[in-house]
């Protein structure tokens, strides 16, 4: 995977890096060329996947069909190099669940330290990380996996024990394949509450939330998820920091671009959106469920990421 360096935490800022007008034409050829800019999306209306792969495809009962994406859109990035990890202790602009990305307050203490979130990535690298979140219907997962393995990339899946339970042949060639697993909670519970109008989950609550989905995926898998943790809906607050690291998670990964392919944009606004915000070190937040569709612009994604001169890792290759 190349060279490795720390992970270089955003503080917070709302600089985005902007490509020119005039790369939008033929940004939106290549989404055509790509087959991603038709009329009706990535696959069958039933939200079944399609794909070439041979096993790994979408079976059983949904997980969740009402797995929100989040509701935040921290899709920010820094234009300076930060290599080394930089830790804000103030919370990110907004702190409300439509308008701003997830929230950060200074780590509580504890027998552990606290986790370390993760925005983005080292920005000496000309490399991105993909990441798509699994914990509403299984959608175009299948199709997502069959277009990483014809592009040779290896990306990041944030995992529900629930989806995972539901989808085992999916799970199993993910890890197969070299892809890396994000403990997404068991049923994307919301950590503190601030996205879903609830009450702050207990911190016993939270370890048995990881504790379930780790339990489901190594019983498919034979691994575990842990250090890596995608908090639902982007929701993190110093105690969750903590309780993570105390559960033994060492990285809240949350995301630098988010697509809102889960907002109803088509492939080709979302392919335009995330190639204008394309930046070294950059996360980029998907999702695999039939509501977005991300699956059908992730070639275009992945062609205009290329053109740029961008190559892609996983998550764990951005931090070690």
């Amino acid at each position: 995977m190349g060279a490795r360096g720390d992970a270089a935490r955003h503080p917070g800022g709302r600089v985005l890096t902007r490509w020119p007008a005039s790369l939008l034409g033929p940004l939106t050829a290549l989404c055509l060329l790509a087959g991603a800019c038709g009329g009706g999306g990535p696959g069958p209306a039933d939200g079944s996947a399609t794909g070439g792969g041979s096993t790994g495809s979408c079976s059983g009962t949904p997980a969740d069909t009402t797995d929100p994406a989040p509701t935040s859109t921290f899709d920010t990035v820094t234009p300076t190099a930060v290599p080394a990890v930089t830790v804000s202790t103030s919370a990110a602009p907004g702190n409300t669940p439509s308008t701003s990305g997830p929230t950060r307050t200074t780590a509580a203490g504890g027998s552990a330290a606290p986790a370390t979130a993760l925005y983005r990535g080292p920005t000496d690298r000309e490399v991105v990380a993909l990441t798509f979140d699994a914990g509403s219907d299984c959608g175009y997962a299948a199709q997502i996996v069959d277009t990483l393995a014809d592009e040779g990339i290896l990306a990041t899946f944030g995992m529900t024990g629930r989806w995972a339970e539901a989808n085992p042949d999916l799970v199993r060639r993910m890890v197969n394949e070299g892809h890396l697993l994000l403990n997404h909670t068991y049923d994307h519970r919301s950590f503190t509450g601030v996205s879903t109008g609830t009450t702050a989950l207990t911190a016993a609550e939270r370890r048995d939330e990881l504790a379930r989905a780790d339990r489901a995926v190594a019983a498919i898998t034979g691994s575990s998820m842990a250090p890596w943790f995608r908090p639902p809906y982007g929701d993190v607050d110093a105690s969750v920091d903590a309780d993570l690291g105390a559960a033994g998670y060492r990285y809240d990964v949350l995301w630098t671009v988010d697509s809102l392919g889960w907002k109803g944009l088509g492939p080709a606004e979302i392919a335009a959106r995330c190639l204008d915000r394309a930046a070294p070190g950059a996360i980029y937040l998907f999702h695999v469920g039939s509501q977005s569709q991300d699956a059908a612009a992730l070639s275009a994604i992945v062609a205009g990421l290329r053109g740029q001169g961008y190559g892609f890792v996983r998550v764990d290759d951005m931090v070690r």
